[in-house]
């Protein structure tokens, strides 16, 4: 059985690299981790200053709690090779793929990797994050998430949501049903999976309640554009005090239980079986992990 590692990506701040004062903010903002964009936020004349600085932001952060990826240019461009090449020294915590759909479409990516890792001698696969952004993209996403490579799946929901011909503005409520179909492609291959992007940075109101509905619906956390989204995402998709609480309570319980030589337990008038106390473990893992 494939099961999702513990890892905490509750906010994960997109940073055009061609900003510089962006990047020399971004880290101090309370992320859980930056995409540093060499795509659609970065002009075309732009785009070998920008990989300039996506490599020396990563080099940076090498060994700070921040991880540290870039989204490098589509693979049906002549552009993302030298995005690879450019960033891959600096020992970049993954590469963003966007507009992924079909996972044969990974192929020259991977070559190129291993091509690298290589020369490099490098024990450690660099991981790709493909973007699920288009109707192909989520009826192939189990196949794109079970590459070895890929340790995480990104909804584009505008992307998507001009794919699917939405009307501007109805929100995600359309797309519910791709969004838990993909959520359950990346579960099934223990992937772990990030939604997508909020761009009205003016109705903080209506990023919290997505932010909420999102956790809801099984997602790990939030790629966000702004500064002021990274407090709420991290509030909605980290565990609060309360649920730390009745995690502890119910190892606790459990593992006096198990100690007896049983294997459920009643904490609350909730019968708590192994699955409950692992759930419980994994979220004070994911407590731990969000302390910095």
């Amino acid at each position: 059985m494939n099961h999702t590692p513990v890892a905490v990506l509750r906010s994960v701040l997109y940073v055009p690299a061609s900003n510089t004062k962006a990047l020399g903010r971004a880290p101090t903002l309370g992320a859980d981790a930056l995409i540093l964009d060499l795509e659609d936020s970065v002009a075309p004349q732009a785009k070998e200053t920008a990989r300039g600085q996506a490599h020396d932001t990563t080099l940076a952060l090498a060994g700070a709690p921040l991880l540290c990826t870039v989204r490098i240019n589509g693979l049906g461009t002549d552009l993302w090779s030298a995005d690879v090449d450019r960033v891959f020294p600096a020992r970049v915590g993954a590469l963003v793929v966007p507009k992924v759909e079909r996972v044969e479409e990974l192929a020259p990516l991977d070559h190129r990797l291993g091509q690298l890792e290589a020369a490099r001698g490098d024990d450690h696969p660099c991981p790709i994050w493909p973007m699920i952004e288009t109707p192909l993209g989520v009826i192939n996403a189990f196949a794109i998430a079970s590459h070895p490579r890929v340790a995480c799946l990104v909804m584009g929901v505008n992307d998507l949501a001009h794919a699917m011909r939405l009307k501007p503005g109805v929100g995600t409520g359309p797309l519910k049903f791709a969004l838990q179909q993909t959520i359950l492609a990346a579960r099934a291959a223990g992937r772990m999976i990030l939604d997508g992007v909020f761009v009205n940075i003016r109705d903080p109101e209506g990023y919290a309640a997505q932010c909420r509905e999102s956790a809801l619906l099984g997602f790990d956390g939030k790629t966000i554009i702004h500064p002021s989204q990274v407090e709420p995402a991290n509030l909605a998709f980290g565990p609060g005090e309360e649920e730390i609480a009745r995690a502890e309570k119910i190892v606790r319980e459990w593992e006096a239980a198990s100690s007896r030589g049983e294997e459920i337990c009643v904490v609350d008038g909730q019968l708590v079986e192994r699955l409950h106390a692992d759930q419980a473990r994994r979220i004070l893992a994911m407590a731990r992990l969000s302390i910095r």
